[in-house]
């Protein structure tokens, strides 16, 4: 009687096991297909000098963008609100005392016109004086340090764009008119067929060297997965890191304590070129403390630091975000792979025709 027992009671066992391994593949399977559908129309964003496909829903930011040192902030706007704002702001720079507590504040305001349809004033101000004595012991330098604020507020086709810089070398102060040349209103975000560097609602022609540092980042989410996250980076003329995204993940899980290490799991960590750029993925599952599980990703390119073309780049996904503690992954693992290697394929140096 008690082997009957026994044996129905494994049957019932093996029973449930078999519907809930059945239920967790038909929903990673349903999860698969509702990728599949959502990446079926797919949109392309121009992020820097890189191409990348996300889905049509997804609502996308290209923020901190940074040339030559001067940070570039494009938004829509009218000509009056624009011409509002330009007066305001010169009125405030010119009330402010200089570093001496006279009126001199304002070194300079230009006006500037650009071929391609901009206008506006470039404005100087904010002169800093830095100087004392150094001395290493032996010897005594003196030190003269110099640093401007400079600025551009310009407009065209409903756009306005503002470059700055707060401690700039005042050598160097003719960077920001030519930059000013070279900028593109292009207020439908289209992918430009001439060589340069996309911006939100503008681009830069080049020539731009590598040792300006073009930088800019994309961020993006998707309505129907707000758990989700995706963050898409590139920066030229940085040396590259002497440790790729491996060895600093190795590393990294080296460091944990060996509970924490457990809750862990790699399940990619290896070379990945995407595009013909040669870069190192990581992809890992993870348990966190409220027994909740995510997913991370993250593709890295070294980059080369004297060419734009092979900038330093990364990407990286994240399920389970939440305001407060993580939250389950919305999407079963199978379906968040296929997620990644759709969008994280489609990387490519934008082409352009010279």
């Amino acid at each position: 009687m008690k082997r009957i027992f026994q044996s129905k009671l494994f049957r019932v066992y093996a029973a449930m096991a078999g519907c809930l391994a059945a239920a967790w593949a038909a929903g990673a399977a349903w999860d698969t297909f509702k990728v599949v559908q959502m990446t079926g129309k797919m949109t392309t964003v121009c992020v820097g000098r890189m191409l990348i496909d996300l889905p049509a829903e997804t609502r996308v930011e290209l923020y901190g963008a940074e040339i030559s040192g001067l940070g570039i902030d494009a938004f829509a706007e009218s000509s009056e609100a624009f011409q509002q704002r330009l007066a305001a702001r010169e009125a405030e720079i010119r009330a402010k005392p200089d570093f001496r507590g006279g009126r001199n504040n304002m070194e300079s305001a230009s006006d500037v016109r650009t071929d391609n349809g901009l206008a506006g004033k470039i404005f100087v101000h904010g002169r800093n004086v830095t100087e004392g004595n150094a001395s290493d012991g032996f010897t005594t330098e003196h030190f003269h340090y110099e640093g401007v604020a400079i600025e551009a507020h310009v407009h065209g086709g409903g756009i306005s764009i503002d470059l700055s810089a707060d401690d700039y070398d005042p050598k160097l102060i003719g960077n920001l008119p030519r930059l000013l040349a070279q900028l593109v209103p292009n207020p439908a975000n289209r992918a430009p067929t001439e060589p340069g560097f996309c911006l939100d609602r503008a681009y830069v022609r080049d020539p731009l060297p590598a040792d300006e540092n073009e930088q800019i980042t994309l961020a993006a989410e998707l309505p129907s997965y707000p758990d989700l996250g995706f963050h898409f980076e590139t920066t030229a003329g940085l040396k590259p890191d002497p440790r790729g995204l491996i060895e600093r993940n190795a590393a990294s899980r080296g460091r944990l304590p060996a509970i924490l290490n457990m809750r862990v799991t790699d399940l990619r960590a290896a070379p990945r070129t995407i595009g013909g750029l040669k870069g190192e993925e990581v992809v890992q599952r993870v348990i966190e403390d409220n027994l909740a599980i995510v997913y991370g990703f993250e593709w890295e390119v070294n980059g080369i630091q004297n060419t734009v073309y092979v900038p330093t780049l990364r990407l990286t996904m994240v399920t389970g975000r939440d305001r407060g503690e993580p939250v389950a992954s919305s999407l079963s693992q199978p379906a968040a792979l296929a997620l990644w290697d759709r969008i994280s394929s489609s990387i490519r140096v934008r082409p352009v025709s010279r």
